[in-house]
């Protein structure tokens, strides 16, 4: 029977008017306890218990839905595993609404924590501490407050046949534990990234055959954006045995390339032309000053070569390529008003007359 007794209209009649009533005036109540709590913090000027009472709002909401779900249910005359079924269901989601209240403060404090470091002089710290450090450890505790939250949950439903579950796995089990020990390692892989301070959130940086963006820094793997925008996940227990470069780490990018001019190039003409390369290059604001070389190099097979070597004044790689573009622009129009050609690879055939015999 799931009775113990004759339902009367009486009885659903209050049943639908405590359920109706609580669902009703949830957010009257909620808006009640939320203005005292403000009330209270600003009396005390206690500005934790406002990240509370801000993240708590919607969990309390969702709590009077529940409670008022669970006293509907408990008028009603259950038999007793029914009814204590209810009482189970009815503390699985008090643990749930706890655990969305934990979620939301640990959400709030992080970005509080996040606004106080903007003020820091010293913009690798602010990004570091921002868009590194904070998300890392607010996911950390996300996932201890879940793994506890499921674990009530588990406690509350008595699921003592669990370990006897795992344990008839065999070589399931087994597995399970190698592959937790990959997960530790990448775990840890990404505390070490942090202690160490070898890259942060946004920096530029190349490991093994992958080169861009850092996106996303977890706790499991780094989510690196290439320069074709593909989006490659990385495990952290890769970055402590693999060869890393920073780019963003370093404050110039250099450009080395040749130029070749034809043979044919009148020494004057060619002199000019790298002595205006050199003047343009120092006197460009985005060139290091002192680092730009131009030189006459060697002798090739179809050209008169010149070395250009420079610094910029950057390591963001799209600026880089802008100052790059705007320098092999003005190069070209140097030449062009030296009237000196760019040569390229050819072949010269020359035939000798001769009478015939």
């Amino acid at each position: 029977m799931i009775f113990t007794s004759e339902v009367s209209m009486q009885t659903v009649a209050e049943a639908v008017i405590i359920l109706f009533a609580l669902l009703l005036f949830r957010n009257f109540i909620t808006n009640i306890i939320i203005k005292i709590l403000k009330k209270l913090s600003e009396k005390y000027n206690l500005k934790n218990i406002a990240l509370v009472v801000d993240s708590i709002e919607k969990p309390l909401v969702n709590f009077f839905t529940f409670t008022g779900i669970y006293f509907a249910l408990i008028v009603l005359p259950f038999n007793a595993n029914i009814a204590g079924f209810i009482n189970k269901v009815y503390r699985t989601f008090i643990i749930i609404t706890l655990t969305q209240c934990g979620l939301n403060i640990v959400t709030a404090y992080a970005a509080e924590l996040n606004n106080a470091y903007t003020n820091i002089n010293d913009k690798k710290e602010r990004t570091q501490m921002s868009k590194t450090v904070f998300p890392l450890v607010s996911k950390l505790i996300k996932v201890i407050i879940i793994v506890i939250a499921v674990a009530a949950i588990a406690v509350e439903f008595n699921f003592k046949q669990l370990s006897s579950i795992l344990a008839g796995l065999g070589i399931g089990g087994a597995a399970l534990a190698l592959a937790s020990q990959d997960l530790i390692k990448n775990f840890f892989g990404g505390f070490v990234i942090l202690t160490d301070k070898s890259f942060s959130v946004g920096d530029w940086i190349r490991v093994d055959s992958f080169e861009g963006i850092v996106e996303e820094l977890g706790l499991r793997s780094t989510k690196i954006r290439t320069v074709d925008k593909e989006l490659v996940t990385v495990p952290n227990s890769r970055f402590a045995d693999r060869e890393l470069i920073n780019y963003s780490a370093r404050e110039n990018r250099r450009a080395n390339f040749t130029l070749g001019a034809v043979y044919d190039t009148p020494s004057d003409k060619l002199k000019n032309t790298i002595e205006k390369i050199k003047n343009m290059l120092d006197n460009h604001p985005m060139v290091k000053e002192n680092s730009a070389l131009v030189k006459f190099d060697k002798f090739s097979s179809s050209s008169l070569d010149i070395v250009v070597q420079y610094l910029t004044n950057t390591a963001d790689y799209t600026e880089y390529m802008n100052i790059k573009n705007d320098i092999n622009f003005k190069i070209i129009d140097i030449f062009n008003n030296e009237q000196v050609s760019f040569a390229f690879s050819s072949m010269s055939i020359y035939m000798e007359n001769s009478k015939n015999l």
